[in-house]
């Protein structure tokens, strides 16, 4: 008995070596990313030498392997970022690795073989790339979900916390409005941005419904934001641009009065002030107020002085460029979450870098970037039932909806004074 024991394991195990070299499944995939790097152009001849990029360390994680290289001069952090597609295809274009610790050693060991290579074969292998001073080339065992439901567990009430994402380690990348207090959304149709104001529209109410106040601006004929806008924590609503023009004129002047009431008091903001009161300016597909210079110059204005009178802006397109985007309102904006985009330019009029051109064809997939780190992420699809579900304690009835909701044009007097509490 011991000696067939020992005899399967033996055999097991030279079956196992002669099968991975054999098959080249044993080594990882350094040597492969530095001939894709090497074939995709990426070497620099300086006279008759050639510079490429060098290796410097590998390191094996729970999720797969992280590799740090020295790149040639004459070479840009971007120039690797537009080969990433390259580096992502040639990885998964090839036989799966299969490594001594994903065997089973037992009398079956030839069928677990066989097994763990057609599992191999069946996934798909994801490339995140950063430069620190040396490229870090993050490849991934196993692709993000392509869709996260959402769950009560994000919330996280009496925060401006709003989930942004979920990170292939399962944590949840969240935008503190505390912290950074604007937020540009961009990307193609059909990727996820309407779906995000939902989730970030529900959320500040469901975590605040005290302290929320939201105005509504939806270019695409309401669709998005309807079912919000007997809430009481809407203060204006608008799906027409020249309608939205005068609402943008209400929200400006009451950001007036709250900046000066803070000014003059002697605080820098609002949260240094104590007030509780938050204003977020939600605004779905901005191009369409690209020909209203008013409503643009008084964007810029709330991108530029709404942090310190609690007035917030997200601002949302589906067309990514400067004119939709103007710089002014950019430079003071430093978050941006951007889904697929179809070009690099588009990509780097939302987040100053390509990469969101290379994004998988996978709604929700997108690039949260703040001035701490870049992010990708698969953000958490909210159902509109469960929508419905979370907002209705909080829609009013039909005679005390406030006359601004029904006309937006017309100024109403303030509802939520501001007050000051001791902190």
């Amino acid at each position: 008995m011991l000696f067939e024991i020992l005899t399967t394991t033996v055999m097991g195990g030279i079956a196992v070596k002669a099968y991975l070299a054999k098959n080249d499944l044993s080594e990882n995939d350094s040597g492969k990313i530095q001939r894709i790097l090497s074939l995709s152009g990426l070497n620099v001849k300086d006279g008759r030498d050639t510079l490429t990029t060098q290796l410097v360390r590998k390191k094996k994680h729970e999720w797969g392997w992280e590799y740090k290289y020295r790149i040639p001069f004459g070479r840009s952090f971007e120039d690797y970022v537009a080969k990433q597609k390259n580096i992502e295809d040639g990885l998964n274009n090839r036989k799966k690795q299969v490594t001594l610790q994903d065997l089973k050693f037992d009398k079956n060991i030839l069928k677990n073989i066989l097994m763990l290579k057609q599992t191999k074969l069946t996934e798909q292998k994801e490339v995140e790339m950063s430069f620190d001073g040396l490229l870090c080339i993050r490849v991934y065992d196993k692709p993000l979900p392509k869709q996260i439901e959402w769950d009560e567990s994000y919330l996280k009430k009496g925060t401006w916390l709003v989930p942004i994402g979920s990170m292939r380690n399962n944590d949840t990348i969240k935008h503190d409005f505390d912290k950074d207090k604007h937020l540009i959304i961009a990307g193609a149709t059909g990727y996820g941005k309407s779906a995000i104001l939902k989730l970030i529209a529900t959320t500040l109410i469901d975590q605040q419904p005290e302290h929320a106040e939201l105005s509504l601006i939806d270019l695409k004929g309401g669709s998005a934001f309807h079912r919000f806008r007997d809430c009481k924590q809407v203060k204006y609503y608008s799906r027409d641009p020249q309608e939205a023009e005068g609402v943008l004129k209400n929200i400006q002047l009451d950001m007036n009065e709250s900046f000066e009431t803070v000014v003059n008091n002697g605080f820098e903001d609002v949260k240094e002030a104590g007030i509780k009161k938050r204003h977020f300016i939600i605004i779905d597909e901005a191009a369409d107020l690209a020909d209203y210079g008013k409503a643009m110059d008084i964007i810029t204005d709330i991108a530029r002085r709404g942090r310190s009178a609690g007035y917030y802006l997200i601002f949302c397109t589906q067309y990514p460029t400067t004119q939709v985007i103007p710089s002014q309102t950019k430079r003071n904006i430093i978050a941006r979450l951007c889904y697929v985009v179809d070009t690099d330019i588009a990509s780097r009029v939302v987040l100053d870098e390509s990469g969101a051109d290379k994004l998988p064809d996978i709604p929700g997939r997108g690039i949260y970037k703040n001035n701490v780190k870049r992010y990708v992420v698969q953000s958490p699809y909210i159902s509109n039932s469960t929508i419905q579900q979370q907002i209705s304690p909080y829609i009013q009835k039909e005679e005390e909806v406030p006359s601004a909701i029904e006309n937006p044009s017309k100024r109403t007097p303030r509802t939520n004074p501001i007050t000051f509490e001791q902190i």
